[in-house]
């Protein structure tokens, strides 16, 4: 892929960020209800429906927690490449590192994955 797709890529994932971002930030800070803290609903585990398996438990809302999970790994990663290639313009440490990140990158999306989908399935 060319490095204008990859930023033109990380430019999209930094606008994804903020609005699943805010989808995220608002469900948990917002729509608590009246009559109680955000501390005393959204700090429970479980059995309330705003507790932190219940967000998990919403479809919707796991799938927004799993594309802020997506886009915040490829962000960083890629903004980490440009950081390095900037720095160590060497093309073969610019090759090595990229396939380090990748590598890097999907073990952190699977092991995400991993855990929404635990927390989706628990019953």
């Amino acid at each position: 892929m060319s490095e204008r797709r990859l930023m033109l890529l990380h430019y999209v994932t930094g606008i994804g960020i903020l609005i699943t971002g805010a989808v995220h930030l608002w469900v948990v800070f917002f729509t608590v209800p009246l009559d109680q803290t955000i501390w005393e609903t959204t700090m429970l585990f479980d059995n309330h429906p705003f507790a932190i398996l219940s967000v998990y438990r919403n479809a919707l809302l796991a799938s927004t927690l799993w594309l802020l999970l997506v886009f915040t790994t490829y962000h960083a990663m890629n903004g980490i490449r440009v950081i390095l290639m900037e720095l160590i313009p060497n093309r073969s440490f610019v090759s090595a590192i990229k396939w380090v990140l990748i590598a890097l990158g999907l073990f952190l999306v699977v092991y995400g994955t991993r855990t929404i989908l635990i927390a989706y399935n628990i019953r």
